[in-house]
């Protein structure tokens, strides 16, 4: 028995890895929904996904045609997807076939044929035992999760279900085997089979996989016994199962229509780009005898959001910007002054290296308390609300606790939202000076952090100023709220961690450390935090009361200048979210106003556009792209490679952000393609099931992904649905080792999850990583 258990526990394993595993709503993290299918090629994943969830990995033919009659694709691009795909192929072939996907029939919509056994009594007799099962245990699944009731899945459910299905055994892996035996699966096929019974409530599955992993025990592993368990139960004394029933060979022919008009529609985008930074400068404009320090300079997320504000700043005035994972190389588990539980402020792929708690500064401890109590009049009328979001008896708590307040700021919030975000606002201040107790890092770690700031290219010539920009998003009727928010801060806001970086840089001791090791911040450099809200573009400066004098002429022309930048963003996000009123040419200061509004109006199902339209990742120096109009469509990671003389800090950047970023791509992607099983449908339905997850009814299966209203606008795609495209100005032996030391980034790279472009340096030719090696890249030249 212990050989089988240790089997089925292995097989168990791999029929919860086709799905990712999904958190929480206080805490989204983007995932590829496919990632427990990277070790295969991109489209058999894709076809492997269509097999099992009935899902659609790309855009209908229809879609693709659709681009090409309004230029988005050209005739070029398609019949050079052609060649590519068919090499060897003949002009008259080449005729043929581009005649076909011009005017081909359109492929039938894609259908589960990896089915259970419940699935092939259904098509045989007519019966609907798969629909009981799915609401007896996604409804099962709900009470037990929302209530958190004692003991894992499994027993709670054994125990509440005796009566109906008899003693069951209490081991849960014992329990699977003997539903197996009883529906005869072969041991061969056992692992595709709980594949199959994982994709029929994928949403479910991703969240008790998050469950295992995060917090212990076997849930996934109960899920599964309860499921066969349940189908054992329904189907005693039918046999069905077939040898043909095997699911583990591919099956079916590939599209290759679809594949073609993909690799059509992702190079058409591509080639653009790369042929703009090839034309672009080859170096940082400086001054005119190189040596000037520039006005400021400002270090912002590498969030494709940040990319709009930091060109816009660098229109207004003499800055120069940055780009730095969000979490600016601080991980750190931070407790609030209002002594809530804490965030984790770093990407999931790390661990908490350190806890860090605020607290109230010198001689302000007064101001720090009547502060807390202030929070919870703000819990009441804004992040209260947000508590409601996730905990169905919240509501009636908030109104218990917070009285009158709670009802008149609902009735305000829904009659007038821009007058409830005004009172929330003024909750909030004055806010107390605080700071974060730093003695539990010590100080080589804390140099070695600012460190990593100066090494972007800011050691070389400090500005007196430099400012360090996390962001947050705080918006209304969103219960994923926290997908619109750091990424690199596990879902949170940046503030803390900029806050502490930057009181870390201005620290003498700290200094006095980098100085040591060769690393000089001049006497006259002051960093300050800030923090960017994407929905309004807002930025605000921190910790004032820290700025010295000398420095409050700087930082107030910052604020003015990048009042100017945001308001500047603003409009060009309007275009996108509000195109029929800006086809009106509404002014400018109207669209800001109009656009600001949305994050506070409860009616306002899109408050912002998040990462919609994300297509690629560029490291290296700000010269690549700085005269450039990304769109927001680009992750900007800053890096010297004349600085990185071992490629440390590159292999950095493409094992952690960079794999981040495709997590984030391809979940925006498989929601553009399919809305209904990857993504979470439409708002219209949500129903919030406690913090674990949305349901599009009030009850099922939980969603997975982005909400529809996210990434389409009606037949308008607000996202494009293209794997991200890596691209990187530096040392190409150190990416070689970088893709050799890392599985992951190897199967990304090679198994074409993601596209690597990369140059030595300004004027060399593009090279792309294939897993042969290093190709030239050809770029369609425009009109050819």
């Amino acid at each position: 028995m212990s050989i089988g258990l240790d089997t089925l526990h292995q097989d168990v394993a791999r029929a919860a890895a086709v799905v990712a595993p999904s958190w929480p709503l206080s805490s989204t993290i983007a995932v590829n929904p496919l990632s427990g299918f990277e070790h295969l090629s991109f489209d058999d994943a894709r076809r492997f996904a269509s097999a099992l969830f009935g899902a659609r990995g790309h855009l209908t033919l229809r879609e693709y045609r659709d681009q090409m009659s309004v230029g988005r694709i050209s005739f070029d691009d398609l019949r050079g997807a052609l060649t590519r795909r068919f090499p060897d192929v003949t002009e008259d072939e080449l005729a043929v076939l581009m005649v076909d996907l011009l005017d081909g029939d359109e492929a039938v919509e894609p259908d589960r044929w990896a089915i259970t056994m419940v699935e092939r009594v259904d098509a045989e007799q007519g019966t609907e035992l798969r629909t009981h099962l799915d609401i007896e245990v996604a409804d099962w699944c709900a009470q037990w999760a929302v209530q958190k009731a004692g003991g894992d899945l499994w027993s709670s459910w054994r125990s509440d279900q005796r009566d109906r299905y008899g003693d069951l055994a209490a081991d849960p892996a014992e329990a699977l085997l003997a539903a197996l035996d009883a529906l005869e699966v072969p041991l061969t096929e056992r692992s595709g089979y709980l594949e199959r019974h994982v994709a029929a409530l994928p949403g479910w599955a991703a969240h008790l996989r998050w469950r295992d992993e995060h917090g212990g025990g076997a849930n996934v592993l109960g899920f599964l016994a309860v499921c066969l368990t349940i189908e054992a139960h329904l189907l005693q004394g039918v046999t069905v199962w077939h040898p043909a029933d095997g699911f583990r060979a591919l099956g079916g022919l590939p599209d290759h229509r679809a594949s073609v008009w993909h690799d059509a529609y992702e190079h058409g985008v591509y080639d653009e780009l790369l042929r703009s930074m090839v034309n672009g400068p080859v170096t940082a404009p400086l001054d005119a005898d190189g040596s000037e320090r520039p006005f400021a300079q400002v270090v912002c997320c590498i969030d494709v959001r940040s990319e709009g504000l930091r060109r816009n700043l660098e229109s207004v005035g003499d800055y120069e910007t940055f780009g730095y994972a969000g979490f600016f190389g601080l991980a750190a588990h931070v407790v609030p002054l209002t002594h809530g539980s804490g965030t984790d402020q770093f990407p999931v792929l790390l661990q908490a290296s350190v806890a860090l708690r605020e607290i109230a500064s010198p001689g302000a401890e007064g101001a720090s308390e009547r502060a807390v109590e202030r929070s919870r009049m703000v819990a009441a009328a804004d992040d209260g609300w947000s508590g409601a979001k996730y905990h169905p008896i919240a509501p009636l708590a908030l109104a218990e606790s917070a009285g009158w307040v709670a009802g008149a700021l609902a009735a305000i919030r829904t009659v007038a939202p821009g007058v409830s975000a005004s009172v929330t606002d003024r909750l909030r201040r004055p806010a107390p000076p605080t700071s974060f107790d730093r003695s539990a890092i010590d100080l080589a770690s804390q140099a070695a952090c600012v460190a990593g700031i100066l090494r972007l290219g800011i050691g070389a010539r400090p500005a007196r100023l430099v400012v360090v920009c996390g962001h947050h998003a705080r918006v209304d009727n969103n219960p994923v709220e926290s997908g619109l928010a750091c990424g690199a801060c596990g879902g949170n806001g940046g503030a803390p961690n900029a806050r502490v970086v930057a009181a870390m840089a201005n620290d003498p001791a700290v200094r006095a450390v980098l100085a040591a090791r060769g690393t000089v911040i001049p006497d006259d450099t002051w960093f300050v935090a800030a923090v960017h809200d994407t929905p309004t573009d807002v930025v605000e400066v921190l910790d004032l009361h820290e700025v010295p004098e000398s420095h409050h002429r700087l930082v107030a022309q910052f604020e003015a200048d990048m009042a100017t930048a945001a308001s500047a963003s603003v409009v060009e996000r309007s275009r996108t979210l509000d195109p029929c009123r800006s086809a009106r040419r509404s002014s400018s200061a109207r669209s800001v106003r109009r656009m600001r509004a949305r994050s506070r109006d409860w009616a306002e199902p899109v408050a912002e556009l998040g990462l919609s339209g994300n297509m690629a990742f560029v490291i290296g120096p700000r010269s690549m792209t700085a005269s450039l109009d990304l769109g927001r469509r680009v992750f900007l990671h800053s890096y010297e490679a004349d600085g990185d003389a071992d490629g440390s800090v590159l292999a950095g950047i493409l094992t952690a952000p960079l794999v981040v970023a495709h997590w984030i791509n391809a979940q925006y992607f498989f929601s553009t393609t399919d809305p209904m099983q990857f993504g979470a449908g439409t708002k219209a339905v949500h129903n919030v099931l406690g913090d674990v997850g949305l349901l599009s009814s009030g009850s099922g299966d939980l969603c997975r992904g982005l909400p529809l209203q996210s990434v389409r606008a009606g037949d308008r795609l607000l996202h494009e649905p293209v794997r991200l495209l890596a691209v990187v100005e530096g040392d190409m032996a150190h990416i070689d080792a970088a893709i050799e030391g890392s599985l992951t980034l190897r199967q990304l790279v090679e198994n074409e999850w993601i596209w690597l472009v990369a140059r030595p340096g300004p004027g060399s030719a593009w090279q792309q990583r294939v897993k042969p090696g290093w190709v030239q890249r050809r770029l369609e030249m425009v009109g050819s």
